[in-house]
């Protein structure tokens, strides 16, 4: 007879985190870049964000909000 496992389902409370830690990561790269192809790096990473996760808030125009300069190289 085949073993059956159960698949346990994260609690929403578990997915909101994962997703604020995502968006957290998306916006340290950002600001944190040392250079523009790192911003542009971490942007391009906000669009591909936003575009999978529609309903959620834009994390583009989160990073829009950031008055981030990088450091030319």
């Amino acid at each position: 007879m085949p073993e059956i496992s159960l698949v346990k389902t994260p609690l929403e409370s578990e997915l909101a985190w994962a997703e604020h830690a995502a968006r957290m990561q998306v916006i340290a790269a950002y600001v944190t870049a040392l250079t523009e192809s790192e911003a542009t790096a971490a942007r391009w990473e906000a669009v591909r964000y936003d575009r999978a996760n529609p309903g959620a808030s834009s994390l583009v125009a989160e990073l829009d909000a950031c008055d981030h300069q990088p450091i030319a190289a």
